[in-house]
């Protein structure tokens, strides 16, 4: 499920953003010297940057920054790599992951700890997704590979990266031979999952429970190599966040928070205590409101709200610097992307985008701030742009 880009493209040039808010001593700004923000690529697709539930943005074993994102070749989408080894300023295409004639999208990225570079798409084989992936040191170790099943549907799939350097999978999918469920959209759709050893991928297992009408899963991992998933699912009333988590063996999943008011696109991202954080959008109505919450001792915290409900807001993104502050960014109905940081508090929202329609931002903390991609579409052209927000 997605929800609508809602674009509405106001010009072709690029403004200058407007100064960023006084926040006290943890303000956040744009960063020196850059003015405008940062053109990583032109030519990509509407959706290059979707979708949230993916790491889009990474550092590589240089310490530069690596983009994922969706290219137009020839009218066929593409999975391209850039690179910026001045902190974002310029960019590079590094290499282009997938190839052949059949659209390829929804790329993510992870690191291991040998410095190889996973990445993982949605290839529509025949028209049917299917997940595949490509591993980059300084080349390409082999050629494109598919790890979902040959039959069924697989799509929006996530990855995260364990400390063992072991890559890890998670995306909906449609089981051969599923009749439609009893659900508000006769979705058929269910969470799956498979592990690489450093030989093999393991067969896909399913590791969501209840109706199956589960949709957009994203991943993470601990230090101490636990993986925590998340997804949204109907409950018979309403689409809640659902939770899992894998040591040995995968939790039965639980329950986030259980409303009457639907939640969509939830992200997920663990601090140093090795304790996950969720973002969602929370829907009442007409109104989208983004939530987080911290998982402590094993239980749900009390949800914060970021946004306001009188500006729409969908696709959040969620990253954890090594200091603790936590970065959320969003795209708003009205075309602007907006980010918060929490350090000992919530600082005020600030938005970093200035004309166009700008939508699927993807955040990555540092010791520095926050770098932000997200995907600009003005008078029917669309690029790939990068922000920097440094901590004062």
């Amino acid at each position: 499920m997605r929800s609508p880009a809602g674009l509405s493209p106001l010009a072709l040039f690029i403004a200058l953003l407007p100064p960023a808010p006084a926040w006290g001593p943890n303000a956040v700004e744009a960063a020196p010297g850059l003015g405008n923000a940062a053109v990583v690529a032109g030519g990509v697709t509407e959706d290059a940057t979707s979708s949230n539930n993916q790491v889009k943005l990474i550092r590589d074993a240089a310490g530069h920054l690596v983009v994922a994102y969706v290219l137009d070749v020839s009218g066929t989408p593409q999975v391209v790599l850039a690179v910026s080894r001045d902190e974002g300023g310029h960019w590079t295409r590094l290499a282009q992951v997938s190839s052949g004639p059949i659209p390829s999208r929804l790329p993510a990225l992870g690191l291991d700890a040998a410095g190889r570079l996973y990445v993982i798409w949605t290839r529509y084989d025949d028209g049917v997704g299917k997940i595949y992936y490509r591993v980059w040191a300084e080349r390409w170790a082999a050629p494109q590979e598919r790890i979902s099943p040959p039959s069924g549907y697989a799509g929006f799939p996530s990855l995260a990266v364990d400390g063992r350097g072991h890559a890890h999978v998670v995306w909906y999918g449609i089981r051969e031979g599923s009749l439609p469920a009893s659900t508000r959209h006769g979705s058929i759709y269910e969470i799956f999952y498979t592990g690489f050893d450093g030989r093999a991928w393991s067969p896909p297992r399913l590791i969501s429970t209840g109706l199956p009408d589960s949709v957009n899963p994203a991943l993470a991992a601990d230090r101490g190599g636990r993986l925590h998933a998340v997804w949204f699912q109907y409950d018979g009333r309403a689409y809640q966040v659902r939770y899992a988590e894998r040591d040995a063996a995968w939790s039965d999943p639980e329950t986030v928070l259980a409303t009457r008011a639907d939640a969509f696109n939830p992200d997920v991202a663990v601090d140093a205590r090795g304790e996950p954080l969720l973002v969602w959008e929370r829907h009442d109505g007409v109104s989208s409101v983004i939530q987080l919450a911290r998982r402590t001792g094993g239980r749900w915290q009390t949800p914060v709200d970021l946004s306001e409900a009188s500006s729409p807001a969908r696709h959040p993104s969620l990253s954890v610097a090594p200091s603790g502050a936590v970065y959320v960014v969003w795209d708003r109905d009205d075309g602007e992307i907006v980010a918060r940081r929490l350090s000992d508090r919530w600082e005020p929202a600030v938005r970093l985008t200035a004309d166009g329609g700008n939508t699927f931002p993807s955040v990555l903390a540092s010791g520095q701030g926050a770098g932000v991609v997200w995907t600009h579409t003005a008078q029917g052209r669309s690029q790939v742009r990068y922000r920097l927000l440094r901590t004062r």
